[in-house]
């Protein structure tokens, strides 16, 4: 959700790694007479030389190992105002990226293509952490996409805070009671905020919105043509809300607080718990200096009738006009430049030497891509180079391949999370406040914006 959430990192140099498809057409289908050329979205511009230096070698090197393809790239990224007018127009490249969000209305409308005879049944796609692989598939498990990136929210707790409140790190609250208890504990012991939450930029909508699927209640329908705001479960974390604030006064006194300053808040030891991307090691250990081992993570709790916990990621979709031998080369491209560490012992030892020469965080706790055994696979070759505490995270990682993930709101998002960010300040600052007036009127306000899309 945050402004890295909102944009598509450019493929062709995502680190994400690793798996080996197969795959088969038929024999009738998956010839070609002659070279196979194909487009790749994501090309860099010269203002970003590196990048673009780094995806030029990619298609060098692509080259070298399937001299029958040939790759050109393309500057084109996903921007919700011009997509549908490159797919209407046929001018979608072979090879384009999009956010998860997008996946089910373009398969619902059938405007990519379907890859699924094109992976064949023993490929490792197969190994996809399921959670995932539901974002790509339609009812009937057709597949139209490959996910190349994903991230999941989970709570983020300070591991020296719990200890210094006589909590024990390794067992962190796995319901909102729990969290609301060692909420209190924390801040009775140590005088540090137990809980916090971002509440502007859209982060409050956002966060909102995750603790709503968290409960079993969405803000939007599947299809993204109704808003679903007023519902118990909204209702419920809005009463959670007013809980700490009002009754507990364990969640501070900035009601007006984005993400880059809740992150810096947590970093610091200001906050005890929040609800935020599992994948925030990086920016607070690395770049923000908190501890490695001050940093917690934990599942997002689940309420009996929890539907998951929001998520997001890149998905790799192939241009439905593409022929079969195209959708073959397209394939092996998205093995060769994305897939290749967790698929190739050398690629993940390169790979993981690189990182740590970089002073970069290696077995970051994230949302696994592939299945547990495929995962393990990996880790037990870089095993030597892994620079980060995992045994912190290993509630997260769990249930990583159990929990669903559920995408974000299908009809604009950010619109959507930016209404719903009065709805939370209100909570947290009027001790007054209507949850059930501030419902009904966020409800009209999602539903013009889907309206107006």
């Amino acid at each position: 959700m945050k402004s890295t959430r909102t944009q598509l990192l450019a493929p062709a140099v995502l680190a994400v790694a690793a798996l080996t498809l197969v795959t088969g057409c038929s024999e009738s289908n998956s010839g070609s007479s002659g070279p196979v050329s194909i487009t790749v979205a994501g090309m860099p511009n010269n203002q970003q030389p590196e990048l673009l230096n780094n995806f030029n070698r990619n298609i060098s090197d692509f080259t070298k190992a399937n001299p029958e393809v040939k790759v050109v790239g393309d500057e084109a990224v996903f921007d919700v105002r011009t997509f549908q007018a490159l797919l209407a127009g046929g001018k979608l490249p072979t090879v384009f990226y999009v956010p998860f969000t997008e996946m089910q209305g373009l398969i619902a409308r059938k405007q990519i293509a379907d890859i699924t005879s094109a992976i064949g049944a023993d490929s490792m796609v197969s190994r996809i952490n399921p959670s995932v692989m539901k974002v790509v598939k339609d009812s009937s498990d057709h597949v139209y996409g490959v996910p190349i990136q994903a991230y999941s929210m989970g709570l983020l707790y300070n591991r020296d805070l719990f200890k210094k409140a006589g909590l024990d790190p390794d067992k962190p609250p796995t319901t909102w009671d729990e969290v609301r208890a060692d909420a209190k504990v924390i801040q009775s012991a140590t005088g540090v905020q137990g809980f916090g939450s971002m509440t502007k930029d859209n982060t409050g909508g956002w966060v909102l919105t995750t603790m709503s699927y968290a409960n079993g209640g969405t803000i939007e329908s599947a299809d993204g043509k109704n808003a679903t705001v007023d519902n118990d479960a909204t209702r419920k974390v809005l009463e959670f809300y007013r809980s700490l604030r009002w009754e507990d006064n364990t969640f501070g006194s900035n009601f007006l607080i984005g993400y880059n300053d809740a992150m810096k808040a947590f970093a610091g030891g200001k906050i005890g718990m929040f609800v935020q991307g599992a994948d925030a090691y990086t920016t607070l250990v690395s770049n923000m200096g908190m501890k490695p081992d001050d940093f917690g993570l934990a599942p997002l709790p689940q309420a009996a009738q929890g539907l998951g916990a929001l998520g997001g990621g890149t998905v790799a979709i192939i241009n439905p006009r593409a022929s079969a031998a195209e959708v073959k080369a397209a394939i092996k491209w998205l093995e060769f430049v994305n897939l290749r560490k967790y698929g190739s012992e050398p690629e993940a030892v390169a790979d993981a030497k690189a990182k740590v020469a970089d002073k970069q965080p290696l077995g970051a706790p994230a949302l696994p891509l592939f299945d547990q055994a495929t995962t393990d696979r990996y880790l037990g070759w870089v095993k030597d180079y892994i620079n980060v505490p995992r045994q912190n995270y290993a509630g997260y990682f769990a249930t990583a391949q159990t929990l669903a993930l559920v995408p974000e709101p299908p009809t604009k998002a950010q619109e959507t999370y930016g209404a719903l960010d009065a709805v939370v300040q209100a909570v947290l600052t009027r001790r007054d406040a209507d949850i059930d007036a501030l419902l009904k009127d966020a409800q009209r306000k999602v539903q013009a914006i889907i309206a107006a899309s």
